[in-house]
């Protein structure tokens, strides 16, 4: 089909009342009755009060109950496009940083996932001290995995259990426990110490 015949098909819209390119847009609602992720938006170019219709975001992996699923808060700044130009269609192309918004860090060698609370998913590609860091908003309870030693830490601040419905094994060139003063309980219907 040619690119005229396609054009004559659109909805007809003044050509001054199209809007091509991006757009700076503010986060009004999140809470879409379908579930599907979408959002509402302010333009502040065009209105302060105006609300568009449920708008899609973009994302980087999308799929049937599949996919990364970060929506921005009330309130953050986003970019976003109009489908063939046209306002009533709006697409959020993705979250904007800004001098009241700051990014959660500068370091240009981490990748971070941080959530509204505060916690996060730390990549650390320093060299040298290359390490995965799992942490939560209080910073005490976290999971870090170094590369430069091959070490694997697990820190609480208050109980750590694991429990597995099949056999659990600790296995290494020692096994060390210490209970810092307190006794230790083992339980079991059957023991062997070797």
């Amino acid at each position: 089909m040619p690119l005229g015949d396609l054009v004559s098909l659109l909805t007809p819209l003044e050509a001054s009342d199209r809007i091509y390119g991006v757009m700076i847009a503010i986060v009004t609602n999140i809470q879409d009755p379908q579930k599907l992720g979408r959002m509402k938006i302010k333009l502040p170019l065009l209105s302060m009060t105006d609300e568009s219709d449920w708008a899609r975001m973009l994302t980087p992996l999308a799929g049937n109950e599949q996919g990364l699923y970060c929506l921005p808060q009330v309130g953050d700044e986003v970019l976003v496009a109009f489908e063939q130009g046209d306002p009533q269609h709006p697409y959020v192309l993705g979250a904007l940083w800004s001098a009241s918004a700051i990014p959660p860090t500068a370091e240009v060698s981490q990748r971070q996932l941080v959530s509204r609370s505060g916690h996060a998913i730390v990549l650390d590609d320093t060299e040298g001290s290359e390490q995965i860091e799992i942490r939560d908003r209080t910073g005490k309870n976290r999971i870090v995995i170094t590369s430069k030693d091959n070490s694997l830490v697990i820190e609480g601040e208050g109980e750590i259990t694991i429990k597995a419905k099949g056999k659990l094994t600790l296995s290494g060139k020692g096994v060390e426990i210490d209970a810092q003063g307190s006794k230790v309980d083992v339980k079991a219907s059957q023991m062997e110490v070797k």
